[in-house]
């Protein structure tokens, strides 16, 4: 039997016609050896029909994940035949040349792991370029303290060192939304090498009903995994009180955002705050600079002191 280089997973929940758009730029590849798994979380619109539309193989399993999409990627990883996998959210799409393009790298790379830039769409329009990495020395440290550096549909992985290495994504409730990122610190703690390209190969929309639209439980989860990792999977015994400093203004900086409304001698906290919510995409050098020209000294102090802590993604 010949077996597909890429096996592509794509979970899915109620995103139905999201999903055919994603199946469309999967069936657009110039690079054809690839199989499609799509795990559906139970949807109750009319998911099964749009797979059955392309009257094309698809390797389908609906399960109920409980929400977790970590589980829903476990389970496709597990029926994928691939030698590298690469993973699809449902509400994203990939450009016509990226397994073409991911292909040529993996053949002139030692990489386990290869992430590409994607430009944020917003109502179906382009509103930025998004870049990960870069790869540096003590990438797993570097990921823990600074956040996460990639993006799971941009990410493609060979299958044999995630078996290898034992790593998968973790099915916790309390890590939904931030799995992906314990996902990848876990690649990085294993020894993986990653290859980061500039070069835009995907387009990730951003929704109300996307994972990451909740900043208040994204916020939440990156607490848990950072917590996780910090007492559960590694020993930093020399830099705990390093890491546990980091932990706390964490906290403090998750805090700031919610409270701000109760600063009450800042002039249109109200509008920062909305600012923060519908754009958690927006660097902190950019929320930097509309405090700037909203906000008083001492809101600045909160940001300033704590901007390199945090990533979105």
């Amino acid at each position: 039997m010949n077996y597909p280089f890429f096996s592509i997973i794509i979970p899915t929940f109620n995103q139905c016609n999201l999903l055919k758009k994603a199946l469309q730029s999967v069936f657009k590849q110039n690079f054809k050896s690839y199989e499609i798994i799509v795990i559906d979380n139970h949807s109750t619109d009319n998911t099964y029909k749009v797979i059955k539309s392309f009257k094309k193989k698809i390797i389908y399993s609906k399960i109920k994940n409980f929400g977790s999409i970590g589980k829903s990627r476990n389970i496709g990883i597990k029926k994928s035949h691939g030698k590298w996998l690469a993973f699809l959210d449902s509400d994203d799409t990939w450009s016509d040349n990226k397994l073409q393009k991911i292909y040529k790298i993996i053949n002139n790379n030692k990489a386990q792991v290869i992430c590409h830039a994607e430009w944020i769409l917003r109502n179906d329009k382009i509103k930025k370029l998004l870049t990960y990495g870069p790869y540096q020395k003590n990438f797993y440290q570097l990921l823990l303290k600074n956040g996460n550096r990639l993006s799971t549909s941009a990410t493609t992985i060979e299958k044999n060192f995630l078996y290898k290495k034992k790593v998968f994504f973790d099915e916790q409730k309390k890590f939904i939304t931030a799995e992906d990122y314990s996902f990848f610190m876990n690649l990085a703690r294993n020894g993986a090498n990653f290859y980061f390209t500039n070069e835009p190969l995907g387009y990730h929309l951003f929704h109300k009903k996307s994972n990451s639209h909740n900043l208040r439980r994204h916020l939440n989860s990156i607490e848990e995994v950072i917590k996780n990792h910090i007492f559960n999977i590694q020993d930093f015994s020399e830099n705990k009180k390093l890491l546990w400093l980091q932990i706390k203004n964490f906290l403090d900086f998750k805090n700031s955002i919610f409270n701000l409304k109760n600063i009450s001698k800042v002039k249109q906290s109200k509008d920062i705050i909305s600012f923060l919510i519908k754009r958690p995409f927006f660097t902190i050098n950019q929320i930097n600079n509309l405090l700037l020209k909203k906000t008083k000294d001492c809101l600045l102090y909160i940001f300033y002191k704590l901007k390199f802590l945090i990533f979105f993604s």
